[in-house]
């Protein structure tokens, strides 16, 4: 009988890996634990951003057993506001956010720069047209 091979560990670490992201999807990661005081409910909201990735290697060509592996990630979660919720209805409030007016300053910097660079590069390729154009 044939001998069965054995399972990839890489599968079993990328199993792992997506059991980890759908406990950590939805909702769940933009919404906080209610918190009850009285006749209301304030429920915490963030904003959520997250990225990564991963490889793994593979067997050698003779077919003996390879090697490989590597991942990373990346989480940053900001509250950005919470409802309210009482018996007059319910409403969100948002959290000002102290740092926005310089992120938005920055922004503006980097945007005039990229257009000062971007104006810079075609008057040097109009220059260097016109130059072969007139054959100097």
């Amino acid at each position: 009988m044939p001998k069965k091979p054995d399972p990839d560990p890489g599968s079993e670490r990328l199993d792992g890996v997506k059991k980890l992201v759908d406990r950590l999807g939805g909702a769940r990661l933009c919404f906080g634990e209610p918190v009850r005081v009285g006749e209301r409910t304030v429920i915490p909201v963030g904003r959520v951003r997250v990225a990564g990735g991963g490889g793994f290697g593979s067997g050698e060509p003779d077919g003996a057993p390879g090697s490989g592996g590597g991942g990373g990630g990346w989480i940053d979660a900001t509250p950005i506001g919470f409802i309210d919720a009482g018996p007059e209805g319910a409403r969100f409030e948002t959290i000002p956010d102290p740092d926005a007016t310089r992120r938005n300053i920055r922004g503006a910097a980097t945007a005039a720069a990229t257009l000062v660079s971007a104006i810079a590069g075609v008057r040097a390729l109009r220059g260097a047209r016109r130059q072969r154009l007139l054959g100097r």
